[in-house]
């Protein structure tokens, strides 16, 4: 199956769990839009992002952007479990370092 498909399998999963639990799916979109985002923020969100190296890049989109639990990453991935944790960990506390200069004072 290509990972594309996967992917899409895996959204409406995660899609389903959050109607399944109660999310208002268009207050969540309206959290979600990226023109509410300080620009700044976003260009250096991207730019800790594009510093990652491709695989590890995919597991953090794959979990962050897109929603997937690590478990389901590693499944489209076919990476072990503990390393899609790993680069998700690993790239969280990388970004808590880039953007402390967002953080409130």
């Amino acid at each position: 199956m290509a990972l594309s498909n996967r992917v899409q399998l895996l959204r409406e999963d995660a899609r389903r769990r959050k109607e399944f639990v109660g999310v208002d799916e268009e207050q969540w979109q309206a959290e979600q839009d990226p023109h509410t985002v300080d620009p700044g923020l976003r260009h250096d969100l991207m730019h800790a992002l594009n510093l990652l190296p491709l695989h590890e890049r995919t597991a953090v989109v794959l979990c962050c952007q897109n929603g997937l639990s690590h478990d389901e990453a590693a499944r489209v991935l076919e990476i072990p479990l503990g390393t899609v944790k790993t680069n998700v960990s690993a790239w969280r506390e990388k970004l808590k370092r880039t953007l402390a200069a967002w953080a409130p004072n």
